[in-house]
């Protein structure tokens, strides 16, 4: 057969020593992946075992937490509740008696606004819109102040 005028793509169209430094180029590449992913197979047993060192342990300690917590459960189980007795005491509200000094009582709500703690208000009014006046008057100590609202007199 006569030769082809085209070139040939065969390995044998290229300078053999130009071939032969590509081919050790990429096989030295090669082993040096084959290395690299052999040191980092290592690594990951490695780091593996210490993973699992690390749960060996931490479920020893948690073992041990738990064991103490139940220890101490029992103890608080076992300690019975101290018991208080206190006698009730009796209240009695003493009324006084008119003296002389005493001014006459006069059954009437203060008018007007006044301050008690920080707030200024017609208090008399307020306890009188309250849905629970008399709650109201306690909580605000009114029954000197607004008697006839807080029910104090008829």
């Amino acid at each position: 057969s006569a030769p082809s005028s085209e070139p040939s793509l065969l390995p044998s169209a290229f300078p053999s020593s130009t071939c032969e430094v590509k081919i050790d180029f990429v096989e030295d590449m090669v082993n040096g992946i084959e290395v690299n992913m052999g040191d980092m197979e290592g690594k990951v047993d490695s780091i593996e075992g210490k993973i699992g060192d690390m749960e060996e342990k931490m479920t020893g300690k948690m073992n041990d937490l738990e064991a103490m917590l139940n220890e101490l459960l029992a103890f608080v189980m076992s300690t019975p509740a101290p018991t208080v007795s206190m006698p009730v005491p009796t209240v009695s509200t003493p009324v006084p008696s008119p003296t002389p000094t005493d001014p006459p009582f006069i059954c009437a709500d203060r008018t007007g606004q006044w301050r008690i703690g920080t707030k200024t208000k017609a208090w008399c009014r307020n306890a009188g819109r309250a849905s629970d006046t008399l709650n109201f008057c306690d909580l605000w100590d009114l029954w000197d102040d607004c008697p006839k609202t807080c029910g104090k007199c008829s």
